[in-house]
Formats: structure tokens, C-alpha cells, sequence
């Protein structure tokens, strides 16, 4: 799955040859991956479809971020307002956003190179397929910036590994844009390879298909394809540490959940959209085991079942239903 992306979930993908065939078979290569298929023959049709699309087809992370006076509660604040990016969930447009295209260069109304160079959305992901005699052209493209790698057109072309890594850097780019606004301690995990790793294998052994981050923590939503869903809770050191100083402080927490929290066996597993925290007098009932992560930091986690996390749950559009009311 690579590093860690502040989220991820099934894309559209574009795919452009005259071939017939060719354009077939790249189809098919991709029918049992979670990603929406739209082939065109014709490169001035496809072009017309991307950037018709290309307002509504940006991840806006704009909304996470505020700025406000230094010492305030809305100063250079990502955990104020990381709860929201969950709220995809909530529209089915997010399948529709193309995060790559797969272009032959050979084609009769433009070559690949001029149709991917007019693609205006800069944050699409362009795979170039090439022949043996035109390595150097996809070199230069690259170089120029029109396309983000390149192959050689064949049978062999692994197109489930090449989209697989576009739509992972579609996401990265947008996660950079969350890092730059972080700070100093937050979203560490992001670039913790042993934290990635653990993620990584709960999410292919879940058989999600998407997932949303929470908290600068390190907490995310997981929904599978018929919309299942799992709320991996985690907490850092600094984390527990700072919900133990405000439970002492408030001189509401009894002494047997206290004395759990402190054993760090146990953790606090709360989701609220808003990010406040239940009363602590009322802490000890939302306690649950909690396992550890020795990575650049100390996680703790646990794993719960969705009725944990603050949704609207009549209103979550899930990738089946997206695909069934598009008969796709």
C-alpha cells in the first residue's frame, strides 16, 4: 500500500487507445480492482470528459486547515477540524474523481504526450504507453512534467500495479498538503513505515476498499466495498498522556478507570465530529483493551466495530451501492 495517505477510496480511471482491443484488454485487467473504468477511443472525447470534470474532481483539504490568532483554539489547527474528512463518505461524486489516466501514444486525432499535456486537473496521475522505438519520447515527457511515468505497450504491461501506484500518489499529494499545515508532533504517523506497515495489513486483511483518517493521532474509518465498516482508535504517548492530565485535573475520574488508563493497558476510545470528549466522570464506559505499536513513537489501538464512530449512518453511500445505481 506504500506510506500512510491522510485518506483513500475507489477512483475513476480513464483509458484511452484506438485499439479496440488493446482498450479490451485494459479493461479487463482492471475489472477485479476497486477502481471505475471509463475507456474512450477517441482521445478528444476523452479529453472533453476530463476536463469537463476537472472543477468537481480536486480534493479540497482546504476545509480542514483554519488560520486564527496564535493562542487560540483555531490557530494552524488540524485536529480542531480533521474529523471532517470523513464526510466523503457521505457523497457518491467521490468515485466519479479521476486520480489516473492510461494513454496509448500512437492515435490518430492527437499523440499521447499533446492529449496528456492539455489535461488541466495537474493533480491526475498519466501513465503513457509506448512502443520500442519511442522509450525516448515517454523519457522526455516525463522530464517535462506531462506524464507522471510511462510503459511499454504489451500484453505484459502490469496496468493493475501501474494504476494501483497513480491512485496512491493522487491521495499522496493531498496528504502533503495536510503535512505542510501540521504542528510540530502531529501527523507523525504519516511517515512512520512501522505504523504503515500495521495499517497496511489490517486493511488488506479487512478487505477495505477505503479509508478516512480521524484524528492526528492516527485514528481512521475503514469501509469495505458493501459499506462495513471497522474505527481503528489510536493514541500516541503525548495522547494518553494528555487525557490523563485532564482527567487529574478535573477530579472527576474515579479511581478505577484512572488506575486502567494508567496502566496503559486500557484507552480511551471516543469519536465525536466535533472532536470533544464525553465527560470524564463518564470515561470508564468508554474503555476498551488497548494494544501497542513501537514505532518512531508509542501507539496504543484498538479495533471496533462502526457503531463506535460519530456517523449519519442512513446517509453513508458505499461503493456497491455506487456501482449497482450506476450498473457498473
Amino acid at each position: 500500500m506504500g506510506s500512510m495517505l491522510s485518506c483513500f477510496f475507489p477512483t475513476t480511471v480513464v483509458l484511452v487507445d484506438d485499439d479496440p482491443g488493446f482498450l479490451s484488454f485494459l479493461k479487463m485487467s482492471l475489472a477485479d480492482t476497486p477502481f471505475i473504468c471509463r475507456s474512450f477511443l477517441d482521445a478528444s472525447e476523452a479529453l472533453e470528459f476530463i476536463n469537463e470534470s476537472s472543477e468537481e474532481n480536486r480534493l479540497d483539504y482546504s476545509n480542514l486547515v483554519r488560520s486564527g490568532e496564535e493562542g487560540t483554539s483555531e490557530w494552524k489547527s488540524i485536529l480542531l477540524n480533521m474529523s471532517g474528512l470523513h464526510t466523503e463518505i457521505y457523497s457518491s461524486a467521490r468515485f466519479n474523481k479521476i486520480s489516473t489516466v492510461v494513454s496509448d501514444y500512437q492515435m490518430p486525432s492527437m499523440n499521447g504526450v499533446e492529449f496528456c499535456s492539455k489535461i488541466l486537473d495537474k493533480g491526475i496521475q498519466k501513465i503513457l504507453l509506448t512502443g520500442l522505438a519511442e522509450d525516448r519520447i515517454g523519457i522526455d515527457a516525463f522530464n517535462a512534467g506531462y506524464i507522471s511515468r510511462f510503459s511499454r505497450k504489451n500484453l505484459s504491461f502490469d496496468i493493475v500495479n501501474f494504476v494501483n501506484r497513480s491512485a496512491h500518489r493522487y491521495f499522496d499529494i493531498y496528504t502533503d498538503c495536510i503535512l505542510q499545515h501540521a504542528l510540530f508532533g502531529e501527523l507523525l504517523h504519516l511517515k512512520d513505515p512501522v505504523f504503515s506497515e500495521f495499517f497496511s495489513k489490517l486493511y488488506k486483511q479487512g478487505d477495505f476498499v477505503e479509508y478516512y483518517m480521524l484524528d492526528s493521532f492516527g485514528s481512521y474509518l475503514m469501509m469495505k466495498a458493501d459499506g462495513q465498516r471497522k474505527m481503528l482508535s489510536v493514541l500516541t504517548e503525548i495522547g494518553v498522556t494528555r487525557l490523563l492530565d485532564v482527567a487529574v485535573e478535573s477530579g472527576e475520574i474515579d479511581s478505577d478507570t484512572l488506575e486502567k488508563m494508567q496502566s496503559r493497558k486500557y484507552m480511551l476510545v471516543y469519536h465525536n465530529r466535533n472532536g470533544l470528549l464525553p465527560p470524564v466522570a463518564e470515561w470508564g464506559k468508554f474503555l476498551r483493551p488497548a494494544g501497542v505499536i513501537e514505532g518512531s513513537q508509542t501507539y496504543y489501538y484498538s479495533m471496533l466495530d462502526n457503531d463506535k464512530a460519530d456517523l449519519d449512518e442512513d446517509e453513508i453511500i458505499s461503493f456497491d451501492s455506487f456501482r449497482k445505481a450506476n450498473n457498473i
